[in-house]
């Protein structure tokens, strides 16, 4: 049995975001593929939670119209709503799953995962400021998260960025790890859609590092092949 690969990067983000606040992320190694069950599991179970909320939404709301004489009431699996296309049939699965079709249901998700994100990459720019110099241009912000946050989340740095120094930032990660891993038996636009869910939590996290600074944005993700993706930043606001 070949011994997993030990990586302080994932370390210090899972120290991060511990209750503690003991800087003792020096001293932990964390194998290298735990934050991406992590995350695997967090979209699973989100979209797996999320839906059941709109199902249990949806019941209640049939349960309050009034019945007519001799109607019967839906008790059943079988009478609930179906599940989106695409789903599987069993909720305890893990690992990588296709994107339910419902576009209401992810926005929701999305709304979740992306927030978490925020929370995180608000706690990753408090922890892992830089401690020899005060960033205040929005473009050395955004070079801290290509190289410092991106090298604490994924042991690499971004590939490529491009501005039109009009508030408009692109990060590209030609090899994104969380991407890596995924595999199926249909390419192109289905493979993209099905990763979507996944570069939501580091949309959360871009835009939750600038705004700890005093800068407001809106971040958007992509992807047209797997591994590669890209992050939009427009900047809406400066403190």
């Amino acid at each position: 049995m070949s011994n997993p690969q030990t990586v302080t990067a994932t370390a210090n983000l899972l120290a991060a975001l511990s209750l503690d606040g003991k800087d003792s992320a020096g001293d932990r190694q964390v194998n290298g593929s735990a934050l991406e069950l992590l995350i695997s599991e967090l979209v699973n179970t989100l979209t797996l939670t999320t839906q059941e909320t709109k199902w249990g939404s949806e019941t209640a709301a049939q349960s309050d119209e009034p019945k007519e004489e001799g109607a019967v009431e839906a008790r059943t699996l079988a009478d609930a709503p179906k599940r989106s296309t695409g789903a599987r049939s069993s909720p305890m699965v893990s690992g990588w799953q296709e994107v339910p079709d419902n576009s209401e249901l992810m926005e929701q998700v999305y709304v979740k995962l992306e927030l978490i994100g925020f929370r995180i990459g608000r706690r990753l720019a408090e922890r892992f400021a830089p401690p020899n110099r005060r960033l205040t241009d929005t473009l050395d912000i955004v070079k801290f998260v290509c190289k410092d946050i991106w090298m604490l989340m994924f042991n690499r740095q971004i590939d490529n960025l491009k501005t039109n120094h009009r508030g408009i930032y692109v990060l590209q990660d030609n090899k994104f790890k969380w991407f890596l891993r995924m595999s199926g038996n249909n390419g192109g636009a289905a493979a993209a859609r099905r990763a979507q869910p996944y570069i939501w939590l580091p949309c959360g996290i871009i835009r939750g590092v600038l705004d700890s600074y005093g800068v407001g944005t809106v971040v958007i993700a992509e992807t047209l092949g797997l591994p590669q993706c890209t992050f939009q930043i427009k900047v809406v606001s400066d403190a």
